[in-house]
């Protein structure tokens, strides 16, 4: 059973990465139809319970991320049982699937059984009941950033009461996983755009059922995954064109430099230093920076945060290029799926986003 949701969250992340007749996706709901005939039952209920998965009389206890992702997705759609039965066909899991990933009208079918709840959300009690980060941290932490360059100090306590500040915003309202980017008038790039990388982790990882000190330990990983920048001098990050040479290898730099610097910080998380030496790491460990002596795989926040910070690069103004929109940002990282990006994130990612207003 866990096997089948496995499979079905792998399909809705080629689906949210690639059109509905592509290999890729084609080859998920092949896996699907396989895996629900592999059960011998004429029939698969899933439950949703709270956050627990239930199958039959059996509580899922200690899901992989794969199937906490299958929980959130239903979740999300408002699902409580999701029925599959025997004869299942293609068409009909492609439409599911679709539904799921894209936001194709979503129905039940002969074998795809929906039990479904709408809750009425009143944005104005939201609002109410939101924790809005206050001006105060934030120009406290914006002032944290722009003094690193001369003090080489991070307020880590503070940091740490940021992120949490984070979870807390973007757990209570699903209208938009960028309540920050108004931070974009101000000048300290580095700062907005690893608040907007941190965000846009956290949002991830939630969607992975990731939750208390591990999704904190994310966002504090992300929005400390740049802080090898600081060293960098203002002069290359804010150069027109393409670096090479010293400059390039000025910029290549930051990420050695930034986990160092973490690790000689007592009391910064472990994930965070690994987080500033990986996030430029590829997925299929070709080479990029830093060179290793023998490739793996980036830890999964790095994962995460690789795929949050080249999207946020290409959505920023910078003083030397324009935004991309959206839809080109995502082009860009379909095409770097399974080089540079894992590609089961990237869909996951692209789902999500599309779903907040532009």
């Amino acid at each position: 059973m866990e096997d089948l949701a496995t499979q079905i969250a792998a399909a809705i992340n080629m689906r949210a990465l690639y059109p509905a007749q592509h290999p890729r996706v084609v080859q998920t709901i092949d896996a699907i139809i396989k895996s629900l005939n592999a059960t011998r039952s004429e029939a698969v209920t899933y439950l949703i319970v709270g956050d627990d998965l239930v199958v039959g009389d059996n509580v899922i206890r200690n899901a992989s991320l794969s199937v906490r992702q299958f929980v959130e997705v239903l979740k999300q759609h408002g699902i409580e049982r999701l029925t599959l039965a025997r004869g299942l066909d293609p068409d009909e899991t492609r439409a599911l699937i679709s539904a799921l990933a894209v936001g194709d009208p979503l129905n039940s079918s002969p074998h795809v059984i929906l039990g479904r709840v709408r809750v009425a959300i009143d944005d104005e009690e939201i609002e109410k009941r939101s924790h809005e980060l206050t001006v105060e941290q934030l120009e406290a932490m914006r002032e944290a950033w722009s003094k690193f360059r001369v003090e080489n100090k991070l307020p880590i306590e503070q940091i740490e009461d940021l992120v949490w500040s984070f979870i807390d915003s973007i757990s209570r309202t699903t209208r938009a996983i960028l309540p920050l980017a108004k931070l974009k008038e101000h000048d300290e790039y580095t700062f907005v755009h690893s608040v907007n990388v941190s965000l846009l982790v956290l949002a991830q990882a939630r969607s992975f059922g990731i939750q208390g000190p591990m999704l904190h330990a994310f966002g504090m990983a992300s929005l400390l995954h740049d802080i090898g920048k600081l060293t960098v001098p203002l002069s290359i990050l804010n150069k027109p064109g393409r670096l090479e040479g010293e400059d390039w290898d000025a910029m290549k730099g930051h990420a050695q430099q930034g986990a160092w610097y973490l690790s000689q910080i007592e009391g910064t998380p472990a994930l965070s230093v690994v987080v500033a030496f990986e996030h430029h790491l590829r997925y299929d460990g070709q080479p990029n920076y830093p060179v290793l002596k023998s490739p793996r795989l980036p830890n999964l926040a790095s994962r995460m945060t690789s795929i949050a910070d080249t999207f946020d690069a290409m959505s920023t103004v910078r003083p030397y290029q324009q935004p991309l929109a959206r839809a080109a940002a995502f082009d860009i990282l379909r095409k770097r799926s399974e080089t540079f990006y894992d590609p089961l994130l990237v869909g996951n990612f692209i789902r999500l986003v599309e779903a907040q207003p532009t």
